[in-house]
């Protein structure tokens, strides 16, 4: 029994007859409103019951079964069977292609061989003797031409590869494309934007144009995207079979037992490469001993980075999960590595923060455990990047189903992992994801220097919440150049890579290269399926692993050449300058420690504090003071007199120490050592004083930092173009951009030196204190030495003395060229490393490429000869 659905027409229908069933007025039911009287208003009823109206009434027939019907919302039985019908036969198709593609490897070596690498056409194979009927008639597309081609059905897709055609089916193909043009098609889409819609209707058009009609609707771009894309598969697979075969002749070379059949071992299983070939497959130069240099702070440099260009949209219907093709050798995170990092990262997070928590809560700037930068100046950082904000949506999940991904790259811009972003901002667990990943496959004693534009903030958050602490001790961490300049001046000074030991002239940004590489992928990706996008990522990254594997020779001697002449160049300007290396060493240690020291909040309270600090000091002086003259009563009765002189010495020099402390507090009050300091507690004068230098300490900070920043683009763009000119005024806008915060405090401290001098007026300050001196906004930026912003009279009581490393030209470019000698030094060291690594490679690949063309089978002898070629 079959169930039509009911029709509306356009037209009003027609009043109703007696014979047959139709519209009819239905009285207004007292419970709706009526918006017009006339309206005609259907009640409910149901389709499935046979006695209401606009059913189909039976046919009478010999036989009927009553066959019991389910209520569907929304979508009727037949559209959902043929939605289930569409799903499975993909996944089938799917199933069938991966059990074939394991038999079509040899067959395809076989065909690369006896065409000549495709060159000529190949000979027709010969009958089939199978019993089974019938034959498939399958239409062949070639550049040129259009033709039919009949197969028997037992393995028609062996027999058209070894015609020299692949098949859009498995196992009843209609429809196969030549291998030649599947090949020019997949190494265009390597180099340009991919169009399989465009490609299949210049195809389409240009055969029509000789006569050549194909049948069906859009059947040509179909079927030629599914021969693409399983083609693609079966050249990936024919590459690692050929890999597999030499690293099982690599390791039975003593043995020799390098197998000659032509298809023998073909039809093993597929067995995966230790991890650590992997990896040197990936990056031999990085990769190539894996042995730990002990003379290196870092054995290995990478980079991360995350893109929110590359992202897919969500599916008008359904998950958008394809049948999951999968790469055999993807540089994909699994989703359940990915959860597990999100699981770890989440627990941890859960738990309190103890010391980091309690030293964020006081207002004071103080050092986060283990952290080398204040906790306000990585905050300043966390504001300055949208990437360290983990609740900024950078990609809607709304509209995308996946957002983004996220790289790991060597320093010579070679993928090693990516994870699938599906979060809308960038979070912290996908790159502790992808070091886990690399850390897993790594030896115990390999350190690696890790480039990210936020790594001051990932190193803050491992160390606040114990994150990887595994592999915690062995991470350097830096930022990468082209963000260096967004982070805060002691920011850098720590993770800027030509300022850290360990990375050479290393930049980081390997991955944004990365990025710009695939930028022609994003159109076709947007609109793909889930695995059908990681596939072809894949494919890419295969594609400029093989690109760049000819180039690393050129890539040690370009290096080799630019680090030779800025070696050159700082060595030159060492060479003039009148002070020693140990003299810059010291002073650059100096600099560190003084710019990376924590600035004192400009609150109201500080002369309490002071003063409450100088009472229990001097309280523990009295203490010390008792102490030693205890050691003198017992040196008095002829004690141990070797340990006690020792005790006295000790207590003498704490003492002192304490003394000096009490000292500086005392000249930061201005205030004498016969004052009462308890009737001092509250004091306007001296919390207004305080209060005034703390802001000014701060303006001096700012401003250095902002002078050091400026001096590399004042010393590298000396001499510029056009586009170095606008990237130095971009710079310059963002270095401006702090400005308005400078101003600010500038302000502010100038109304406080308003208020002491009213103070003073009024004598509400001590006989000798002198009002401190106002900033003008005009020329503020410059810091001469003669400004008035290092002039701290009525502020500090005590001599001002500029250091060297700020006040002395010749000490601040030594430091310079000393550190970037340094650089150069490593990156030499690094370069001879990698170089001794390719040649080493190279040798052990030529031995062993030799020993398979002379042991393996012919068509595998003919893939290595192409490879080799």
């Amino acid at each position: 029994m079959s169930f039509k659905a009911p029709t509306f027409p356009r037209r009003r229908p027609k009043p109703p007859q007696a014979s047959t069933p139709g519209w009819s007025r239905v009285k207004a039911n007292t419970n709706r409103r009526i918006y017009d009287p006339t309206a005609v208003i259907f009640p409910k009823v149901d389709l499935h019951v046979l006695d209401q109206p606009y059913t189909q009434a039976p046919q009478p027939s010999a036989t009927v079964r009553q066959v019991p019907m389910v209520q569907t919302a929304m979508l009727s039985p037949i559209r959902n069977q043929s939605l289930r019908k569409h799903v499975d036969k993909r996944a089938v198709q799917w199933k069938n292609w991966v059990k074939l593609i394991g038999e079509l490897v040899p067959v395809y070596l076989n065909l690369l061989r006896e065409t000549d690498n495709l060159q000529n056409r190949p000979s027709p194979p010969p009958e089939c003797t199978c019993a089974r009927p019938g034959t498939l008639v399958v239409t062949c597309v070639r550049f040129h031409d259009c033709l039919t081609v009949t197969v028997c059905p037992c393995s028609p897709a062996v027999s058209l590869i070894r015609l020299g055609y692949f098949p859009s089916a498995p196992v009843r193909p209609s429809f196969a494309v030549d291998i030649h043009m599947l090949r020019f098609v997949k190494e265009l889409h390597h180099r340009s934007t991919p169009n399989i819609s465009a490609w299949s209707a210049t195809l389409e058009s240009s055969l029509r144009q000789q006569n050549f009609v194909v049948k069906g609707k859009d059947s040509i771009r179909r079927k030629f995207a599914k021969a693409l894309q399983y083609y693609s598969l079966l050249a990936t697979k024919a590459d690692i079979f050929v890999r597999r075969e030499l690293l099982s002749l690599n390791s039975s070379l003593s043995t020799d037992t390098c197998s000659t059949a032509d298809d023998a071992s073909a039809t093993e299983e597929w067995v995966d490469e230790p991890s650590d070939s992997y990896l040197q497959s990936c990056c031999g130069l990085c990769f190539g001993t894996n042995q730990h240099d002990p003379s290196a702070i870092v054995d290995v440099v990478v980079c991360l980075d995350a893109n929110f260009v590359q992202k897919r949209r969500k599916p008008a219907r359904g998950s958008g999960r394809d049948p999951p093709l999968a790469h055999p050798r993807t540089v994909f995170l699994s989703e359940d590595s990915l959860s597990s990092a999100k699981h770890m990262v989440e627990t941890a997070r859960a738990q309190p923060a103890s010391s980091a928590a309690r030293a964020q809560q006081t207002n004071d700037d103080l050092f986060e455990p283990g952290m080398k930068v204040s906790a306000n100046t990585l905050d300043a950082c966390m504001e300055s990047f949208t990437a360290a904000d983990e609740q900024r949506a950078k990609a809607s999940t709304q509209f995308f189903a996946d957002t983004g991904l996220m790289a790991l790259l060597c320093c010579h811009d070679r993928v090693l992992y990516l994870a699938n972003m599906t979060t809308p901002g960038e979070r912290q667990f996908y790159a502790l994801a992808l070091l886990i990943k690399l850390f897993k496959v790594l030896p115990d004693n390999i350190h690696v220097g890790v480039l990210y534009d936020i790594g001051c903030q990932l190193d803050r958050s491992c160390r606040k919440w114990n994150l990887i602490p595994a592999y915690r001790d062995r991470i350097v961490w830096g930022v990468s150049i082209f963000h260096a300049y967004g982070h805060q001046w002691p920011c850098q000074l720590v993770y800027h890579p030509r300022k850290c030991i360990g990375f050479g002239l290393s930049d980081g940004e390997g991955c944004e290269r990365f990025w710009s590489s695939i930028q022609n992928l994003v159109p076709s990706l947007r609109v793909s399926g889930y695995h059908q996008r990681l596939f072809q990522l894949d494919l890419q990254v295969d594609f400029m692993r093989s690109q760049s594997l000819t180039h690393l020779g050129q890539w040690i001697t370009r290096k080799s050449i630019a680090c030779s002449a800025k070696l050159k160049e700082a060595e030159a300007v060492l060479q003039n300058n009148p002070n020693s290396l140990s003299t810059l060493a010291d002073q650059w240690n100096a600099q560190v420690q003084s710019q990376t020291q924590p600035l004192v909040q400009a609150s109201a309270s500080l002369a309490n504090r002071a003063i409450k600090r100088i009472i229990d000091l001097k309280d523990y002086s009295r203490v010390l003071q008792a102490e030693t003259e205890k050691v003198d009563k017992l040196l008095g009765r002829g004690g141990d007199v070797d340990e006690l002189l020792s005790q006295r010495m000790e207590l003498l020099s704490e003492k002192e120490q304490v003394g000096v402390q009490i000292e500086k507090l005392r000249q930061e009050l201005g205030v004498s050592e016969k004052a009462n300091l308890k009737n001092l507690l509250n004091n306007k004068y001296l919390q207004t004083r305080l209060q005034a230098k703390a802001l000014k300490d701060r303006i001096q900070a700012k401003l250095r930092n902002r002078r050091f920043e400026m001096e590399h683009f004042n010393r590298v763009y000396n001499r510029i173009s056009a586009s170095e000119r606008k990237l130095k005024s971009h710079v310059e806008g963002q270095f401006n951009r702090s400005q308005p915060s400078v101003l600010n405090l500038v302000k502010c401290y100038n109304s406080l030196c308003e208020e002491i001098e009213r103070l003073i007026q009024i004598r509400h300050a001590p006989h000798s204190a002198v009002a401190p001196v106002r900033l003008e906004k005009e020329g503020l930026f410059g810091l001469d030495v003669d400004d008035g912003i290092w002039d701290n009279r009525g502020l500090d009581d005590r001599t001002q003395v500029i250091p060297l490393w700020l006040g002395d030209e010749d000490i601040r470019g030594g430091i310079k060229a000393m550190l970037l000698k340094d650089r150069c030094r490593e990156e030499q060291v690094y370069l001879q490393r990698e170089l001794d690594r390719l040649v080493d490679w190279f040798v052990e690949e030529w031995d062993i490429v030799e020993c398979a063309l002379s042991s393996t089978s012919k068509s595998l002898g003919f893939a290595l000869g192409l490879k080799c070629s």
